[in-house]
């Protein structure tokens, strides 16, 4: 994949698979789910509607957003193994919050591998909402998009610099 980050005080380069490493890393840890990777145009089928969207905004040496886009059908699994809740114990009030805990945690460790531990990054409080199967097909085809398989289902990393 190609490179999309240099950071020239520590010339270092980091690549898409950066990007693609610390979310599936944070999965293993945070809700023992393996990811593998897909590009988005060999992903022929769309799950099952609604989606949710979860993303943050950054600000420090470069601004940008980082989002995750999650199919339903993969909520109460990812939430229930994060909580360490069954399936039938999650509140709906628990989703939001949950993906928001991830996409912290993911957020935060690719900015420290990005750019070291001593720069600093203001973060913003991230949002979740649902979005509907023309949203998930516009955002799966963006450039700035990578298609993730979590437990065989897909699920949109987006980073905007």
């Amino acid at each position: 994949m190609s490179d999309f980050l240099n950071s020239d005080d520590e010339n270092r380069v980091f690549s898409v698979n950066s990007m693609e490493e610390t979310l599936s890393s944070v999965l293993q840890e945070q809700a023992f789910m393996f990811a593998e990777y897909e590009d988005a145009l060999d992903i022929a089928a769309t799950p099952t509607p609604p989606y949710q969207y979860a993303r943050i905004e950054f600000d420090g040496p470069c601004s940008g957003r980082l989002g995750l886009v999650f199919p339903h059908s993969l909520l109460h699994e990812l939430i229930g193994n994060m909580l360490g809740l069954e399936i039938d114990e999650i509140e709906q009030e628990d989703v939001p919050d949950a993906l928001m805990e991830l996409l912290n945690v993911v957020c935060g460790k690719f900015l420290v591998a990005a750019f070291g531990s001593a720069v600093k990054f203001n973060l913003a409080i991230p949002t979740v909402s649902q979005i509907d199967v023309s949203d998930w097909e516009t955002q799966k085809l963006k450039p700035n998009t990578t298609v993730l398989l979590v437990e065989g289902e897909p699920v949109l990393f987006e980073l905007s610099l």
